[in-house]
């Protein structure tokens, strides 16, 4: 068993939350008038769902795998593969759902820039352990891409959140 299960478990705990308070916001939220507006929010919901789904099945692999047996080397160089492989899909899963909707409304820059540098911090910390580069631990630099998955998330979260909640303000208005 690996010695960091139980932050794991609370790490996956976390990204559930997530992906629960989205769903949950998404049917408080009121209907939108523009398309645009609609069409934004569903891409931010299903990029925190997708995210909280990825979050927690990354939290749980390494448990998994160490079930097994397996050396904890592989078994964090395992689950850093599935764990890009799964990040990966939502990337482009996402990019993929925009492309018909580009240009309906702008994108979110200060999300864009925000979620694209704690990718980058992600992905690296990921491809040391997958690598097995020896520059740190890894378990610690497998917490660390969880972790900047589930900031990632919880910053989209928020950026939901306001944009569902303002959209209802604003329709309340007319």
């Amino acid at each position: 068993m690996l010695e960091n299960t139980d932050a794991l478990l609370s790490l996956a705990e976390i990204a559930a939350a997530f992906a629960g308070f989205a769903a949950l916001v998404s049917v408080i939220g009121r209907r939108r008038d523009q398309p645009g507006e609609a069409a934004h929010d569903i891409l931010r919901l299903r990029l925190i769902i997708s995210s909280g789904v990825v979050g927690v099945a990354a939290a749980l692999i390494p448990v998994g795998l160490a079930g097994y047996g397996l050396a904890p080397d592989l078994v964090w160089r395992l689950s850093s593969l599935i764990f890009l492989v799964l990040g990966y899909g939502i990337i482009f899963s996402f990019v993929n759902a925009y492309k018909p909707v580009q240009g309906d409304f702008p994108p979110d820059r200060l999300a864009v820039i925000l979620t694209t540098s704690i990718e980058v911090l992600e992905q690296g910390s990921l491809l040391v352990v997958l690598l097995g580069i020896p520059i740190g631990n890894p378990a610690a630099l497998y917490v660390t891409a969880l972790i900047g998955n589930i900031c990632q998330a919880g910053f989209i979260f928020v950026r939901f959140v306001a944009s569902a909640f303002r959209h209802g303000e604003e329709q309340a208005g007319d």
